[in-house]
């Protein structure tokens, strides 16, 4: 089978056409900086084993989401409106695993252990 010689680690032509649709199944349309940073991390996990073994489709999709957030957020792009955490409905919060919500919005959230010290500092 052909190899996909632009990438590092030269993976299958069918691997990349696997994560391809596996991103486009979400509306995502690789961009190549982060797209071949992508495949240089996921070569690096393939030649740790000790036999070449590439991630599967969907983990070299996930790679590139993550890349994507984190370049995101280096922007300055990845923000919620200011009342996202205290407004939540429903069905969005059946989706999430607990409340990320918070680590998006760059406030400080406080601890017990802050609201103690700030109560005995005043």
């Amino acid at each position: 089978m052909a190899e996909q010689r632009d990438l590092p680690g030269w993976p299958k032509k069918r691997l990349v056409r696997d994560v391809r649709r596996h991103l486009w199944r979400y509306g995502i349309r690789p961009q190549w900086a982060p797209w071949r940073a992508t495949w240089s991390w996921a070569n690096a996990i393939a030649i740790s084993y000790y036999h070449t073994r590439w991630p599967s489709a969907s983990e070299i999709s996930t790679q590139y989401i993550l890349l994507l957030l984190v370049e995101m957020k280096s922007n300055f792009a990845l923000r919620l409106p200011y009342r996202a955490n205290k407004v939540i409905p429903d069905e969005v919060q059946a989706m999430l695993p607990g409340n990320p919500v918070p680590l998006l919005i760059h406030e400080p959230v406080l601890t017990a252990e802050d609201t103690k010290t700030s109560d005995t500092a005043q």
